[in-house]
């Protein structure tokens, strides 16, 4: 009875047992079962990442040939239309310049001699005033020993206190610069400078500008004869009036004669004719124009209008006889 039990015991634990067995492989069948179709669901995702690369790798090839022959066609239109590349010239050696020379201008005209012509590249534009220059006369020096006892001696009407030398530049008939030369009295200096360093800006031309002394012929009148007649511009000169005993407006060095021979000192006569002393002055006695005669004063002229706004008056306007030659300054 004891062994019955005992096998109907070993019976019921090999039927346990083998329960146990069959849940275990039921289990393990389910998880077999799910563990395929996840293994299947993988390669499923699996081919459809490798059908998305392989079609992002065919779209990146397709570009890229795109591109390629883009720019093939590019290079192609380029090598047609592309002007040759022009051969650089060699740039030669630079050679040093020359130091050029600074410009040199005469410093004034003590150097010059009246007479002399000048370099007009000497003449220094931004300072003309100091070719236009007036000294006092002093006894002993250059200029008193041409003037004594010739255009000056010691009178009582004028001293030589009041004279004033003047050395300047003035254009020749040939619009050449020469130095040029007068004496005048102190009271029209400033005038005289100011006048002809216009004259001299504006190009107006005057054949000479020497003392008197220069043609000294013994007597103030027969000098101012020579120095007229070689058409000589000059000033001061202690004389009387031509055929008075009356002092000039020279005597004082208040007139100056600018340019006498196209400018003659004109007798009038009783047909209205002018004449006068001078053989080459003839031609420029009557019908005087300055539009049509080079150098001829008249009320259109620079120097009658220039002597004319400094207080001058002009022997040209006097009734007769006419001295077309003449300007003077008169004080009191």
């Amino acid at each position: 009875m004891k062994n019955k039990n005992i096998k109907h015991i070993m019976f019921a634990v090999e039927c346990v047992v083998l329960i146990l067995l069959v849940v275990m492989l039921g289990h393990s069948v389910n998880k077999a079962n799910r563990l395929s179709v996840e293994t299947e669901a993988l390669k499923a995702e699996v081919e459809n990442l490798k059908e998305q690369i392989k079609k992002a790798d065919e779209e990146k090839a397709a570009r890229e040939e795109a591109a390629k022959e883009q720019e093939k066609k590019a290079a192609e239109t380029q090598a047609v239309t592309a002007e040759p590349t022009p051969t650089e010239t060699p740039i030669p050696t630079p050679t040093k310049a020359p130091t050029p020379t600074p410009e040199v201008y005469l410093t004034d005209l003590s150097g010059a001699n009246p007479g002399e012509i000048i370099d007009d590249a000497l003449i220094d534009p931004y300072d003309i005033g100091k070719y236009f220059t007036s000294t006092m006369i002093a006894e002993g020096d250059e200029i008193f020993n041409r003037i004594i006892d010739r255009s000056f001696r010691y009178n009582d009407n004028i001293a030589l206190s009041d004279l004033r030398y003047i050395k300047l530049l003035h254009r020749n008939y040939d619009g050449q610069t020469q130095v040029g030369e007068l004496i005048v009295n102190a009271a029209i200096e400033a005038d005289i400078i100011d006048i002809f360093t216009q004259f001299y800006l504006n190009g107006y031309q005057i054949y000479s500008m020497y003392l008197i002394d220069n043609f000294w012929a013994g007597d103030g009148d027969s000098s101012d004869y020579a120095s007229i007649d070689v058409n000589n511009t000059s000033a001061f000169c202690y004389r009387t009036v031509t055929g008075s005993s009356n002092l000039s407006n020279h005597a004082y060095g208040l007139a100056i004669d600018l340019n006498p021979l196209e400018n003659p000192y004109v007798r009038i006569g009783d047909d209205g004719y002018g004449t006068s002393a001078h053989a080459n002055a003839q031609a420029y006695n009557n019908n005087r124009s300055s539009a049509e005669m080079p150098h001829v004063i008249d009320h259109e002229d620079l120097a009658y209008q220039l002597f004319s706004q400094y207080g001058f008056t002009w022997g040209g306007d006097w009734n007769n006889p006419k001295d077309y030659q003449h300007f003077q300054k008169e004080f009191g």
